[in-house]
């Protein structure tokens, strides 16, 4: 027959099994004239694991105390739910392979015949019928507490005992209890019995149809621990393997933090996560406690801290037998569509007619880590992790481009040459005055690394390699994978993510609908599915007529939202509820995904049978959401589909997405199983004519086309926070717990709120987890994001970029003394397994906002030290008029003629063209850059000082101005920086004029550089604000 799955021994629904074995074994033998093969679950694990227990508790054959027996052979049982009021129960031998050759023993084994006829089968017929089995085996019979006195038993058997139930209290089941591993010898376990041991674990968990219940100890390591070894070896991608972890109530105490790191599937990962039991005690055992009171001792059990944190759909042997259900009914369904496949290929040949799609799922596979919905058989695709995707084509492995790698090595050489010649200097010098102390100045060298890398950088782009650029690799994807069909199984859920706060219904929101609506036309046309769920966190806090407005908006196009409470974390008014992070969008996805989860994990409550439909499914979705927000008090409100589903596309208010984004990103990364972000590069979606975001624009495609050169040359893509797809079972491996409240519980979340650059945290996290973020270069600029419109966004994202880096090197001062100066975030990212060059170019890429930050800094002490002590500084000292003079030629000389040359040789575009577009927005980016140092610099210092600093949302939409009510706002906002250049500009007339004649600082390499940055931060808020520049009232 064809098991539906495991159900508890107490009566529920099921299906008819005679009807079904008959239905099942027709439709296989007429398409494949063979017997179809049936789902089986197989306990394995280490001796004293509590496996036996588990195989009890799952059939509710549970022996007296005094009749319990080690386990030394394989016992297989096959429990049929059957009406009526008899209970019939047939067993027999099977002789193992290693009794190959003695006949007279394999016809003695192969005599054994047992049988039960009454109105009940208990676990004591159950151990008659194993110590029966036992003798005839010629093993001896020695009692065991829960696999605890394995030591006195004797040598094992590969013989297999069958055991066929019959019965009205029996539901159906076919599930194998074995011997345990074994790791060494001892004076009653031979060599030859950790081999007999080892072979009958493999060969039985080899077989595809076999669900492997690993079980693990929770009082020992995972790593000594050879269940899981094995299970790798035969379920590498751990389709077919659920973890079951035992004598939670026995670890030590301390141990309880190892023991929910693998409880939360982040130890020993497995793609359907693992169950929390607990088995009965020996003294239990010895009480004769029954199955009913064991399972209510468990649930007790795990309703105490610290399991009550944990999801209850993984507490509990009840929860285990749900699972088990789900992953024995998606094989099922799976032969069934192999079935239907089997007729469509027959009925081509003989019959000119078409039969019907195979069915979908009745349920969501739980074996998907939880708060995935829509799952799909990925065994069907034949992909294996470990393989890479393919190009559209040829099927090739993508190789690894070293062009970086080299990049980087010259950029080492170089520096290492400077700090070479600068350290001839010093030790020249310290010999001749022992003055130790100008060893100091070696501090700045790591300022040197940003610029050689980038001289280095335009020479490889106007002399090195471009053809890379059209290929596939590692990290880099010029052309699409070859796209999945829907007749190799059902296409993976893509949930569009979308974070909203106050923007414009009809001018922001409706547009970025409609656009990825027409995405998701097009993925539904090939097969797949997709929703869209909007993380809206100005619904609560618009007036009741606009967020009316959203609310029937999102009914009408099908878009799924939630919405939490306005920030008012002291309770003023109003409930208190607290929107934690500087920056918002963090928490206010959190809390979106908190409310999903919620629902997934009632709705794994839910019992389903192969009859459930899309309807069933869709009802009880919205009754478990209703649940969910009734739980919360009304703090959550939510509406339409919010399930998230295998991939999540996240993306921003005001974006654009290309038609056909989604099966080539879906293709890509089901290709590629250990890709966790595909990014994609985006393109201008212009708002205004302005000059100004004509300047950004040009400034974020010249930040793209780096990135492609980079990524495309071997560097590791980096994650902007939008235009993504994001893998949600990697998200979930490197989620943590947090609390809100200083006395509030632990909640799981997934991007960092204590971080203003939560898209770099959560790069970091998953890179040093090993998974890969790649870019896709195949779309193009399609992808399109707004820039900023106003001189105060584009300021705030530097800023913020600022503090978001030094949030994740450093501590805050005032944490020094306790957790030291660097966070564990960037000690792990230093120690981890990526590539060096990439940790180069990330650190680089850093170490520009220090640099910045520095610059006006450096730049007044240079007016001094030139213009009082030229000719006495020490040689190692390089005075800012060079350094400009360097920055100049290698940013907006050599960078920009190397940016227009990758243009023309690697994306074939106009050469002419290209070099006035680089050069013809050179004055624009040298006031704007020049006069973002004070302002960085107070974001780094705000972090270290611990001074708070926030940022809201960037505006979507061209505000109506002038310039009488722009001039007070620059005054307020930049007053700072105004007292520090008329402060500059007065010292530096002064120091021309009105110092003492010894005292004048009246060189030009000690004006020039300081005149620069007071020009730039004076003129930056004025020449760069178009509304200013109208003169308009």
């Amino acid at each position: 027959m064809v098991e539906r799955g495991l159900q508890s021994y107490a009566q529920q629904p099921s299906l008819d099994s005679g009807r079904a074995q008959d239905i099942f074994d027709r439709l296989s033998k007429l398409a494949t004239q063979q017997p179809l093969t049936i789902s089986r679950i197989v306990i394995v694990g280490d001796q004293t694991s509590g496996k036996t227990s588990i195989f009890e508790a799952l059939t509710g054959l549970s022996p007296p105390n005094t009749q319990r027996t080690s386990t030394r052979f394989v016992t297989h049982v096959r429990l049929h739910h059957c009406p009526g009021e008899k209970t019939s129960a047939h067993a027999y031998l099977i002789p193992g392979k290693s009794l190959a050759g003695n006949e007279a023993v394999i016809e003695h084994i192969a005599s054994f015949k047992a049988s039960h006829e009454g109105p009940k089968f208990t676990g004591l017929d159950f151990a008659r019928i194993l110590e029966y089995a036992s003798d005839h085996l010629g093993l001896s019979k020695h009692p065991a507490e829960d696999d605890e006195s394995v030591d006195t038993e004797e040598h094992v058997s590969d013989s297999t005992l069958h055991v066929n139930i019959t019965g009205p209290d029996f539901h159906n089941l076919n599930i194998f209890d074995l011997p345990g591993l074994m790791h060494s010898t001892t004076r009653y376990h031979e060599q030859e019995d950790v081999a007999i041991v080892r072979s009958i674990i493999t060969e039985l968990i080899s077989h595809p149809q076999t669900i492997i219940l690993a079980v693990a100890d929770a009082t020992n390591s995972i790593s000594n621990q050879e269940v899981f070894e094995l299970a790798r070896g035969v379920d590498p991608e751990g389709l077919r393997t659920l973890g079951v972890l035992t004598k939670c109530d026995a670890i030590q105490p301390g141990d309880e933090k190892r023991v929910m790191m693998i409880a939360l599937n982040k130890l020993e990962y497995l793609p359907h996560g693992w169950v929390l039991v607990k088995n009965r005690s020996t003294k239990q055992l010895q009480q004769d406690v029954s199955i009913h009171q064991r399972d209510k001792d468990e649930r007790d059990f795990f309703t105490k801290p610290p399991w009550s944190s944990l999801s209850q759909s993984r507490l509990g042997i009840d929860c285990l037998r749900g699972l088990i259900n789900d992953l024995v009914g998606n094989m099922v369904h799976q032969e069934y569509n192999n079935l239907l496949e089997t007729f469509h290929d027959l009925s081509e040949v003989a019959y000119p007619r078409q039969l019907t799609e195979p069915a979908p799922a009745p349920t969501t596979e739980r074996g998907e880590k939880r708060g995935s919905q829509f799952a799909h058989d990925k065994s069907t695709r034949g992909i294996t992790e470990g393989i890479e995707d393919l190009e559209a084509g040829p099927s090739t492995k993508r190789p690894r481009v070293l062009i970086n790698a080299c990049t980087v090595m010259l950029t080492t050489c170089v520096v290492m040459t400077l700090l070479g010649l600068g350290g001839r200097q010093l030790a020249q010098e310290i010999a001749i005055d022992h003055d130790w102390s100008r060893l100091a100045l070696l501090v700045t060298a790591p300022l040197q690394v940003f610029v050689s890398l980038s001289l280095i950088n335009s020479i490889v782009q106007l002399l090195g390699p471009v053809n890379q650029m059209k290929k596939n690799s590692r990290f880099f994807s010029a052309v699409p994978t070859k796209r999945l069909e829907r007749r190799n199984g059902p296409l993976p859920h893509v949930t569009v993510q979308c974070p909203v706060y106050k923007e414009g219904l009809e001018a922001v929101i409706v547009p970025t609908v409609k656009s990825v609506q027409i995405a998701i036309a097009h993925y539904e046309s090939l097969g797949g599915t997709a929703s869209i769920v909007v993380n809206d966190d100005g619904m609560q806090i618009l007036p009741p007529n606009e967020a009316q407005e959203r609310r029937e908006f999102y009914e009408k196009h099908n878009v799924g939202w939630i919405a939490r409470p306005k920030h008012n974390p002291d309770g003023e008014g109003l409930a208190r509820f607290n929107r934690r992070g500087k920056f918002k969008k963090a928490s206010n996805m959190n809390f979106g995904l908190a409310i999903s989860i919620k629902v997934e994990e009632k709705l794994l409550e839910v019992e389903r049978d192969l009859l459930w439909t899309y309807r069933d499914e869709e009802k009880a979705y919205y009754e478990c959401l209703k649940q969910v927000l009734e739980e919360g008090k009304g703090v959550a409100w939510a509406a339409g589909n919010i399930r998230i589903g295998d991939y999540i596309l996240l993306i921003d208010s005001d974006t654009r997405v290309p038609v056909e984004c989604m099966i080539d990103a879906v293709s890509e990364m089901e290709g590629s199983q250990n890709v966790a972000i595909l990014q994609f590069p985006s393109g201008v979606m212009n708002v205004t004519t302005s000059f100004f975001e004509n300047g950004i624009t040009f400034f974020t495609n010249l930040i793209y086309t780096a990135i492609r050169y980079a990524v495309s040359a071997g560097d590791v893509s980096p994650f902007v926070g939008h235009n993504a797809f994001l893998r949600w079972q990697a998200v979930q491996e490197i989620s943590f717990f947090e609390k809100d409240e200083e006395d509030g519980p632990l909640i799981e979340k997934f991007w960092s709120e204590s971080h203003v650059s939560e898209d770099f945290d959560i790069s970091l996290r998953l890179q040093t987890q090993g998974w890969l973020i790649r870019l896709g270069g195949y779309c193009g600029g399609d992808f399109k994001e707004g820039v900023s419109l106003t001189v105060y966004d584009e300021l705030s994202r530097w800023e913020k970029y600022a503090y978001g880096c030094n949030e994740l090197l450093f501590h805050p001062i005032k944490y020094w003394p306790i957790r030291g100066p660097l966070t564990p975030l960037f000690k792990k990212f230093i120690t981890s397994n990526m590539p060096v060059g990439s940790k180069v170019t990330i650190m680089s890429y850093i170490g520009t906002y220090y640099a910045i930050g520095y610059a006006w800094i450096g730049t007044v002490l240079n007016y001094f030290l030139m213009g009082w002590m030229n000719g006495f500084l020490d040689h190692f000292y390089m005075d800012s008029w060079r350094v400009w003079v360097a920055l100049i030629v290698v940013f907006s000389g050599l960078g920009n003629l190397a940016l227009a040359m990758v243009r023309y040789r690697g994306e074939g575009k106009d050469l002419l063209g290209e070099l006035w577009t680089c050069f013809r927005w050179v004055p624009l980016l040298f006031v704007f850059l020049g006069g973002i140092s004070i302002h960085v610099s107070q974001a780094l210092l705000c972090h270290m000082f611990s001074i708070d600093m926030s940022w809201g949302a960037t505006a979507k939409e061209v505000e109506d101005t002038s310039f009488y009510i722009e001039l007070p706002l620059i005054i307020k906002r930049f007053k700072g920086t105004f007292c520090f250049t008329i402060i500059m500009t007065t010292i530096m007339i002064c120091g021309v004029y009105v110092f003492p004649p010894l005292w004048r600082i009246n060189t030009l390499i000690a004006i020039f550089p300081l005149a620069c940055i007071v020009f730039s931060h004076f003129f930056l808020p004025i020449l760069l604000n178009p509304a200013l520049m109208k003169f308009t009232w």
